[in-house]
């Protein structure tokens, strides 16, 4: 025990020094730990946050997308109605009763024409089954029909364009 004791008054400054340098290392790991989780933890909450609030924002669009289809839908049905509950007038064929823009909420819809373009020189065969005589009324139906859905899908892609600029 007398050699150990010779060699701690011998070199005490070396093993102090040891002893501070382990220390430091010991502190120095601590705060470095410590801060590392501080900032993980920050960029965690950061990332949390951002994707609650693209969460909200996708609720948010969905939502407005759905009125903007619901008020289209309601619209399109209201104006199916209308168009429906024009009556033909039997004088003049192909023309209907009701004025065209008739302060009903109703969109204008072309006036059916006068005449038909000619017939081809060569016209293509129809198959069996599919000879069914459609009336001019029925073609007019139809016409206005497709005019209404078209102007209310045109509306809704406007509103949809609009309301995500």
């Amino acid at each position: 025990m007398n050699w150990f004791n010779r060699f701690l008054l011998a070199n005490w400054s070396h093993i102090l020094d040891a002893l501070l340098l382990l220390t430091a290392l010991l502190c120095g790991m601590q705060m470095g730990e410590s801060r590392v989780q501080k900032a993980w933890d920050a960029e965690k909450q950061t990332i949390a946050q951002a994707q609650a609030k693209q969460e909200q924002h996708v609720a948010d669009v969905r939502q407005s997308q759905l009125q903007i289809s619901q008020e289209i839908s309601r619209e399109f049905a209201k104006s199916s109605k209308l168009l429906a509950d024009r009556q033909p007038d039997n004088h003049v064929s192909g023309v209907c009763n009701g004025p065209s823009a008739g302060g009903r909420d109703l969109s204008a819809v072309s006036e059916a024409s006068v005449g038909t373009a000619p017939a081809r020189a060569d016209p293509l065969p129809s198959p069996q089954g599919d000879a069914v005589a459609v009336s001019c009324e029925q073609l007019s139906k139809d016409a206005a029909q497709t005019t209404l859905m078209l102007t209310a899908l045109q509306r809704w892609y406007e509103l949809q364009s609009q309301a995500f600029k």
